[in-house]
C-alpha cells in the first residue's frame, strides 16, 4: 500500500493555502499573541430574574426588564 501525499489527502490547492497562511502567522503580533496572549474576562454578568447573559456595563436584562444583574467571579 503506497502513502497518499499531501495534496492527494487534503485537497489541491492545500500547498497554495499553507503558502499563504505562514506570512501572516510568522508576524511579530501573531507570536506576540500566543506568547503573551490577554487575560480573558472571568466575570460573567447575568440577569437574576431570568438568567439571560448580559454585558457588564448593563444595567437592565433587555429581555426581561429586571434590574437585578449578577456578577458571578469564575476564577
Amino acid at each position: 500500500m503506497r502513502p497518499l501525499t499531501v495534496a492527494l489527502a487534503c485537497g489541491p490547492n492545500v500547498q497554495a493555502v499553507a503558502r499563504s497562511l505562514t506570512q501572516p502567522m510568522l508576524s511579530k503580533q501573531f507570536i506576540q499573541q500566543i506568547v503573551r496572549p490577554e487575560p480573558s474576562s472571568t466575570v460573567h454578568h447575568e440577569c437574576r430574574h431570568c438568567g439571560c447573559s448580559v454585558e457588564k456595563d448593563v444595567d437592565e436584562c433587555p429581555q426581561c426588564g429586571s434590574d437585578e444583574i449578577a456578577a458571578y467571579d469564575l476564577e
